[in-house]
């Protein structure tokens, strides 16, 4: 009685143990390390991007802008989003921008990250049917 007492004892405290690894830099692709917590902040400040963005109507062109975010390795935003100035609050966008160009520098540093260095020119953007379209579209 007394030796199983013992091993139970043993093996309940052995199964508590967890092994660390050693390289302290494997943990970032752990599915619960830092890389996986800024890959998720990266993509709800890109869909809050996407929702101070959504409403895209318009009377004439000057409410129609561009603005480009996110990094690209290379430098220069990885993409354009159009909106309107008549329903888009221009500060919550930049400063939103401005957090996901920064998690986007650090999320393409983190898994070292590389691309063509192609800058993307910004579109041109138009009002077209009161709705915010990229200028090639036919009026």
């Amino acid at each position: 009685m007394k030796k199983t007492l013992t091993l139970s004892l043993l093996v309940l405290s052995l199964t508590g143990c967890a092994t660390v690894p050693a390289d302290k830099d494997n943990l970032a692709t752990q599915l619960d390390g830092p890389l996986a917590q800024l890959q998720l902040d990266t993509r709800q400040l890109q869909l809050r991007l996407e929702r101070l963005t959504e409403n895209k109507e318009c009377q004439q062109d000057n409410q129609c802008k561009v603005i480009g975010v996110g990094a690209r390795p290379c430098g220069g935003p990885d993409q354009y989003l159009l909106y309107s100035t008549l329903h888009t609050d221009e500060k919550m966008l930049s400063y939103t921008n401005d957090r996901y160009q920064k998690l986007k520098k650090q999320q393409n540093e983190k898994l070292g990250l590389m691309s063509t260095c192609q800058m993307l020119m910004p579109p041109v953007s138009a009002c077209i049917e009161n709705k915010c379209a990229l200028g090639n579209a036919t009026r």
